[in-house]
């Protein structure tokens, strides 16, 4: 195909068109459509299959060499295989991307096969699953939290954040296809395969956060593909190495899985890819597997009820669909690669993503079957040449959408390329994203008496253990970094990693003594972990025992599902952070930037425990109870979707008085309310109140609770003690303080001049800002006291105006400034306000370190 006559070809396409539509430069820009149409008239039937194939070159042995390497630099078999067969596009594994130039470099050399083929000028289409979190495929830059970990923030802006920050890094790269988001609702606690790759069991929060991830990405230039189409949160196997089915109505799954679908399609997500899951309510067909005879209902990624009758008809999407990779158990074990391909394809499919596996010159013969055995296929009948063509065009399209499409457009030097990455990849800006949104999603379940956050003091020793060693580097890197920052008093470090047949042991105990504050790792893999024997769930739990025992504070730290936090009946602090992720050993001194991509979550899980950052998370999926065996209580939740203890540092205060102004010896009340102390989890705490003891006496104190009206205060000079309740009981969170008038009469006199809360510990939370003021005024009839008061006119009340705000609705694809609703989540303590409200400061409060 010669590109001099296809571009002719299409001027003079467009140029016709404009006889019709106006402007032959503006239907040019407007109508990728006709120009991908009059493309693929000119394209063979080879070039059109090739089109539609997606390999990988993880790994490969050139001729004369006797092993596998990562295929890291560009060699002369693979691109003789781009160039034979006009492949469309290529995907990127960790074993593809170690460094940025390197990347670069193999980005770069792999569009120059196409820029040096005479017969095809098409842009390949470079993919890679760079979701965030636990799959990461960059081995530098910005990883982010991944989906679980946004799902917690419920922050439709920090999913934008992230997308954008996975997009820049991307495109940087030369990369022009992310496989992500997933937009599986994790509905299935037993799910071994999504997990944390889900933004949340609830269908909805999975919808908002994910369309704005898909927005972020696409901002940036690069496709973003939903996945795994239909739904892939709601099974127990893992279609790597399974045949998963879901065993749901058409309605059912319109009502949850499909419901994020349909956010993206409406949207405009460029791509969507297929799950390798039976849903035999909705696709009866059945298949003789190829493994053991048995009769199988067809796959999504097969099966054209699910393609074409509920993607591309019911929810109305004209996008391209790129299958799963073709070689995982799930289709490989069951249908012949070249069965697979044709009929994906039939189905509806546009890619066929890894429809072999290609590791040398020597399965070249594999690739040509499919060629080969697709043609064939087109020849009988089986497929139509509409067919084919509807798919090249969707590809087209998207190529020349996205500004892809002639590789001879992209005039960027080398050496100018790799620049640009080094100065986006990793960046400080996207560094301090990822930091950011990964704190924001740690979420506090636990926090008895007040342990978080910690506050050691200088010299004194953290103990930080962990189940596997990659692990550690994370939490030592977390502490060490705030120690270099100033955040965090320098303390004195000490490490120990607990594993299968080592756990409790007399080196760990003698650690544990020593320590002043015990940290350590908990990582549920699956729910056989949950088990109470299981070293992974055993281990914490011994470990937090004997710290309880030594009256150390203790915190487990959940990196893995989070399910676990349900089989730690008795730890006294725990959060989770949704992500296990390690980092580089040698990079985890507190004076190091980190140049490697490593996992987020644990070091921001430090941020939040020493106090760095607030607790902000909560839970984005419910927390079954779990029995000692590990098994699910049926209908009992240990923890429900939405729960999360925030503001671990941060109070609410603030006064109200029902009088503008007080006569001298007069008596008035001022209400004292806190809110917002879900973090202030103690034994018991205490108001510290200063008022103006010049113009104030302290009449009485009471609670405005009437089960709890004995209120023990004290008054010492200028200083009112407020004693309250044990906020693990029956917390009292508003008092009233009744004073009298005495000093002199003045405008805005001060009552408080500062209020503060303490913990049981003696630990400080203090307040800023103004508190309400009143005026004093001379009682003119003190000494005439037969003298009657001429009563005042009353006030004629103002018309209530009908300029109200009205609202309108708002564009969902734009992201929200703050958070979405916290359904099910613990509110915080509503403020009362007695009478006319004159003035009221709330005062987020940051505790001092003693």
């Amino acid at each position: 195909m010669k590109r001099k006559k296809i571009m002719a070809m299409i001027m003079a396409t467009l140029i016709s068109s404009s006889l019709i539509l106006g402007n032959a430069t503006n239907t040019y820009a407007a109508d990728s459509t006709i120009q991908a149409k009059a493309i693929v008239s000119e394209m063979t039937i080879e070039q059109k299959i090739g089109q539609m194939l997606m390999p990988d070159f993880r790994q490969w042995k050139m001729e004369g060499e006797d092993n596998l390497s990562n295929f890291t630099t560009m060699n002369e078999e693979v691109a003789k295989i781009i160039d034979d067969f006009d492949l469309g596009g290529v995907i990127l594994f960790a074993q593809n991307v170690e460094t940025t130039e390197q990347t670069t470099q193999l980005t770069h050399d792999l569009q120059q096969v196409i820029a040096n083929d005479e017969s095809n000028d098409i842009s390949l289409l470079i993919s890679i699953d760079q979701e965030g979190g636990i799959v990461t495929r960059l081995g530098t830059g910005t990883s982010l939290p991944g989906n679980m970990a946004l799902g917690a923030t419920k922050n439709e802006l920090s999913s934008y954040r992230a997308g954008t920050v996975l997009g820049k890094e991307l495109d940087s790269l030369g990369i022009n296809v992310n496989f992500a988001p997933s937009l599986d609702v994790n509905n299935n606690p037993a799910n071994p395969v999504i997990g944390l790759r889900s933004f949340s069991s609830d269908a909805e929060l999975v919808g908002k956060l994910g369309v704005q991830m898909i927005n972020g990405i696409q901002d940036q230039g690069v496709s973003a593909a939903a996945k795994h189409f239909p739904g892939h949160g709601d099974t127990a196997t893992d279609s790597h190495y399974g045949l998963p089915l879901v065993d749901k109505s058409y309605e059912e799954i319109k009502e949850v899985e499909l419901k994020p679908f349909q956010e993206a399609v409406d949207n405009g997500v460029d791509m969507i890819m297929t799950a390798h899951i039976q849903y035999p309510q909705i696709e009866s067909d059945t298949y003789t597997s190829k493994n053991d005879g048995t009769e199988i209902t067809l796959p999504a990624t097969l099966s054209d009820d699910i393609l074409t009758g509920v993607l591309r008809e019911d929810m109305g999407y004209d996008g391209v669909i790129v299958t799963d990779a073709l070689n995982m158990d799930a289709i490989a074990a069951n249908f012949g690669e070249v069965e697979a391909v044709i009929m994906t394809i039939k189905a509806g499919a546009d890619i066929a993503l890894m429809p072999t596996v290609l590791r040398s010159t020597d399965d070249i013969h594999k690739l040509q079957a499919i060629v080969d055995g697709v043609k064939a296929a087109v020849g009988s009948g089986e497929l139509t040449m509409a067919e084919l063509d509807d798919s090249v065009e969707r590809i087209i399209k998207l190529k020349i959408d996205r500004g892809i499409m002639d590789v001879n457009n992209d005039t960027k030097t080398l050496e100018e390329k790799i620049a640009n990455a080094k100065n986006i990849v990793g960046s400080e800006e996207n560094r301090l994203i990822e930091r950011e949104v990964s704190a924001e999603a740690v979420t506090v379940v636990k926090n008895e008496n007040n342990i978080l956050p910690l506050n050691p003091k200088e010299g004194e020793n953290v103990l930080l253990i962990a189940p596997y060693n990659n692990e550690l580097p994370g939490m030592k890197y977390g502490v060490t970094r705030l120690i270099a920052e100033g955040k965090l008093n320098s303390v004195n470090i000490e490490t120990h990693r607990y594993s299968n047949g080592n756990l409790l042991t007399d080196e760990l105990k003698n650690k544990i003594e020593d320590a002043d504050y015990v940290i350590v790792i908990s990582e549920m893999g699956s729910y056989s972990h949950l088990n109470a024997n299981h070293w992974i769930t055993a281990g914490p739990n011994s470990i937090v025992d004997y710290a309880n025992e030594l009256n150390k504070d203790s915190v487990i730290v959940s990196v893995g599902k989070p399910y676990d936090v349900a089989a730690h009946k008795t730890s006294k602090a725990e959060v989770v952070v949704y992500g296990y992720k390690g980092m580089d050993p040698t990079e985890a001194d507190g004076g190091l930037t980190p140049t490697q991509t490593f996992g987020p979550n644990i070091p921001a899980a430090m941020d939040v425990i020493f106090g760095a950052y607030e607790a902000q998370g909560t839970l984005p999926v419910d927390i079954p109870q779990v029995d000692e065996t590990g098994s699910i209580i049926t209908g009992e939740n240990a923890y429900e979707y939405g729960f999360g203890i925030t503001d671990l540092t941060s109070v609410g205060i603030s006064t109200s008085i029902n009088e503008e102004e007080v006569k001298s010896l007069e008596e008035f009340d001022v209400k004292l309310s806190l809110s917002e102390i879900e973090g202030l989890k103690s034994d018991n705490y205490s108001l510290k109140v200063n008022f103006n003891n010049v113009d104030f006496e302290v009449v009485s104190v009471k609670s405005n609770d009437e089960k709890l009206s004995v209120v023990d205060y004290l008054v010492d000079g200028s200083l009112l003690t407020i004693n309250l309740s044990d906020i693990n009981e029956d917390a009292l969170t508003d008092v009233t303080i009744t004073l009298k008038a005495i000093g002199e009469a003045k405008t805005d006199a001060v009552i408080f001049d500062d209020i503060k809360v303490l913990d049981g510990k003696d630990r400080e939370f203090t307040t800023s800002g103004t508190y309400s003021t009143i005026n004093i005024v001379e009682d003119n009839n003190t000494n005439n006291p037969d003298v009657p008061v001429e009563p005042e006119a009353p006030i004629e009340p103002e018309k209530p105006s009908n300029q109200g705000n009205s609202s309108k609705p708002g564009n969902t694809s734009k992201p929200s400034s703050g958070k979405l609703p916290n359904t099910g989540g613990t509110s915080a303590v509503a403020v009362g306000i007695f009478g006319t409200l004159i003035a009221t400061a709330g005062a987020f409060i940051s505790r001092k370190k003693k």
